[in-house]
């Protein structure tokens, strides 16, 4: 279940292109060679690994080696919740029901990307806290060579550390409050919390990763261009406009959310109170940043089972006892688990795009053999780089703050949205050609400047050019898919 959805996101083809380049010169790409904007610029990639990872995969199997990934990935994190919650001793059937939820809840996130890693390991620190908080004792140490490969995976690796900080200091206040034992506890994972972070220094770029991760986690023009970093009520609010259906990805995890809170209020205990703090603080990040929805369902599951199943002890709706050879529905689980893999293409070779991609717009380019300096929709950047190889660079791509200013971010912003001011960006730098999304505000922009000629227009992408195409009128593609909806692309 946790696996049923599959789609390429924008970052998808500038993680295959660095990883491919790392595995084929044996060195990590330290500075930017894909821009004109920002040639040359230190590149503080934290995510390297995990590049690599998908390229070596995908060099392999091909698409079907990316969806393996994603499927050991997805185990290892189904299993380190399932260990969570049975520790938390909660009725069986609660356990079950709260692992589906949890599956459901993150099948959407949980995409060929960095953050893949990042979900993994948090759910082992996870793990680890709840065989801490209710069997005591949990073999922790592990958890620091962990860490040190999470750094060269993810930058999430700092939501790793917040988790266990957060459990160790209400650990601490435990104690205060007379549970002795909890003080032990607390040491252990603070020197183990201490340990972890030292460990993420053992990386290519030392320090300067969490310079770069910090920088990431507080730029606040990544909330205005990257729709996944803008708070869930914002992005709830965008979906109910613009397409209703997409909703329904966060019915499982409100539902998760919402009973977590019902749970504990009707049955509050304060055991596993630093669970029930790193889920609430995680909550909250989910609503700051819809790219959190995931790590909130983590952090909330274990401690959800927990408390459901004692407000439905208190409520006195004991569980029945299952007929013998009937506890677990077994071949209903294995139709359904096959119905899911089929449905979501998991044994295909095929993986569809998030939204469609501008193909017609590329096969112009590839056909008439252009290059240079384009200034592409921000999400196509990667696509072009990819499929255009040395003959393009790009004013900015999916990595953003990772190696792009504050002010090319801001200038490409004002361009994209129409602001004011939007025009300069035209002259600001020596763009050669601007492909943009038809209906963008930023095409509008090009449109009205008459120094710039349209090259190639169909119902995704429009592409302009400084010069026109000598004894060429623009051309108007045709990539019409259903009810004249653009088609469906794939990867690559």
């Amino acid at each position: 279940m946790a696996t049923a959805d599959n789609f390429a996101e924008p970052d998808l083809w500038i993680h295959m292109l660095t990883g491919q380049t790392t595995l084929r010169t044996g060195h990590i790409p330290r500075f930017d060679t894909y821009s004109y904007s920002a040639a040359g610029a230190v590149w503080h990639n934290h995510e390297w690994l995990s590049q690599v990872a998908l390229a070596f995969f995908y060099a392999h199997l091909g698409v079907f080696g990316l969806k393996i990934l994603k499927l050991i990935c997805s185990s290892i994190l189904i299993i380190a919740l399932a260990v969570g919650i049975s520790a938390t001793g909660a009725a069986g059937r609660v356990q079950r029901l709260t692992l589906i939820l949890s599956a459901v809840a993150i099948s959407t996130q949980m995409q060929f990307r960095p953050q893949l890693f990042t979900f993994t390991m948090i759910s082992i620190v996870m793990m680890a806290l709840a065989l801490e908080v209710y069997r005591g004792r949990a073999i922790l140490w592990p958890l620091i060579p962990m860490f040190a490969l999470w750094a060269n995976f993810h930058g999430g690796y700092i939501v790793g550390l917040g988790a266990m900080g957060i459990a160790a200091a209400i650990m601490f206040v435990q104690g205060w409050f007379g549970d002795a034992g909890r003080v032990a506890s607390g040491s252990r994972l603070a020197l183990i919390t201490l340990g972890c972070a030292a460990a993420t220094i053992i990386n290519p770029f030392g320090v300067g990763l969490w310079t770069g991760v910090v920088h990431s986690v507080g730029d606040p023009l990544i909330r205005k261009m990257i729709a996944d970093w803008v708070p869930l009520p914002t992005m709830m609010l965008s979906n109910w406009r613009d397409s209703p259906k997409e909703l329904l990805q966060f019915v499982a995890p409100m539902l998760m959310f919402a009973g977590f809170i019902v749970a504990v209020a009707i049955a509050p205990d304060v055991e596993d109170a630093p669970l029930i703090a790193v889920a609430t603080i995680f909550i909250g990040a989910a609503f700051y940043a819809a790219r959190n929805v995931a790590i909130g369902v983590i952090a909330v599951a274990i401690p959800l089972a927990r408390h459901a199943s004692l407000a439905l002890a208190r409520r006195g709706e004991s569980q029945p006892a299952a007929p013998a050879g009937e506890e677990e529905p077994a071949a209903l689980l294995a139709i359904c688990a096959i119905a899911l893999a089929l449905v979501g293409g998991t044994l295909s070779n095929r993986l569809r795009t998030w939204k469609p991609m501008p193909t017609g717009a590329l096969a112009f380019m590839q056909q008439h053999k252009l290059h240079g300096n384009i200034l592409p929709r921000f999400e196509w950047g990667s696509y072009v780089l990819w499929h255009m190889g040395d003959a393009f660079k790009v004013y900015i791509d999916t990595r953003t703050e990772l190696v792009y200013t504050d002010k090319q971010e801001s200038d490409y912003a004002i361009f994209f949205y129409g602001m004011e001011g939007a025009d300069k960006l035209l002259d600001a730098y020596p763009h050669d050609y601007v492909l943009m999304g038809v209906h963008d505000n930023g095409a509008d922009v090009v449109r009205k400047d008459p120094r710039w000629h349209l090259l190639y227009s169909d119902q995704i992408a429009a592409l302009f050019g400084r010069n026109a195409i000598a004894g060429e009128a623009p051309v108007a593609g045709n990539v019409a898919g259903i009810d004249g909806k653009p088609a469906d692309t794939y990867f690559p």
